[in-house]
C-alpha cells in the first residue's frame, strides 16, 4: 500500500478474504472485522436488493452486503477521495456495475433516495462519532422505503433512544467499544405514503 492507506477485508461471500483499502486520515474509521461480522450477524445472511452505505468511507460495509448477495448497493461520501477509494475497491472486486457512487452531503442524499422511489433493504450509517448524526438520520430516512431495516455503529457511551421516527430498535449489541444498533420500520410507516416535501 502507498500514500499511508489502510487495508481492510470482505470477510465474508462470495468475495470473502479479497483485500480492500480504506482512504488515511482522520476522516474515515474503517469498521473493525470483528465489529463487521457481528453487525451482518444482525441482519439476514442472505441478502438481497438495494443497501444503502450512507458515510461510505471506503465502502466495506457496502461491498460487504454486495459480497452477501445485495443485488445492488448506493455509496454516500461528501469526500472525493473516499468516492475514489471506493471506485478502486469496487474494481478489485468486479463490483463497480452493482454500484451508484454519490459525493453527496447525507441530508441531500435522502432527499434523492426519496426521489428515485427505489425500495431499500438496509441502510448502514457510521457517521464521524463527533457529528452524533444517528438520531437525525433516522429522522429523515423514507421508513415507508425500508423493507429490512437501519444498522447504526457507534460508540457504546451513546445512548439512543427505543423508537427514532418512524425506526424502532429491534437488536443491540456491544463490541468492546462500540455498539450497533439495528433499526426497524415501525409497522403502519409504509402506509403512510410518500408525503416528503
Amino acid at each position: 500500500m502507498t500514500g499511508g492507506a489502510r487495508q481492510v477485508r470482505v470477510i465474508a461471500g462470495k468475495w470473502r478474504s479479497m483485500p480492500l483499502v480504506a482512504p488515511k486520515g482522520a476522516a474515515t474509521r474503517p469498521t473493525t472485522d470483528r465489529v463487521k461480522e457481528s453487525m451482518f450477524n444482525l441482519i439476514p445472511h442472505s441478502l438481497s436488493g438495494v443497501v444503502v452505505d450512507l458515510f461510505a468511507g471506503s465502502g466495506a460495509l457496502g461491498i460487504e452486503a454486495l459480497s452477501r448477495g445485495a443485488e445492488r448497493a448506493i455509496f454516500v461520501d461528501r469526500d472525493g477521495r473516499a468516492l475514489r477509494t471506493i471506485r478502486d475497491n469496487l474494481m478489485r472486486v468486479q463490483g463497480l456495475a452493482q454500484a451508484e457512487l454519490w459525493q453527496s452531503h447525507w441530508r441531500q442524499a435522502i432527499d434523492q433516495l426519496y426521489n428515485i422511489g427505489d425500495t431499500l433493504a438496509y441502510v448502514f450509517v457510521d457517521p464521524p462519532y463527533a457529528d452524533r448524526l444517528w438520531q437525525p438520520v433516522l429522522e429523515a430516512l423514507p421508513a415507508d422505503r425500508i423493507i429490512g431495516g437501519v444498522v447504526c455503529e457507534l460508540p457504546k457511551e451513546m445512548e439512543l433512544p427505543d423508537v427514532i421516527s418512524d425506526f424502532a430498535k429491534v437488536k443491540y449489541r456491544v463490541y468492546g467499544d462500540i455498539a450497533i444498533a439495528l433499526y426497524e420500520p415501525v409497522l403502519g410507516s409504509r402506509d403512510k405514503g410518500d408525503d416528503h416535501a
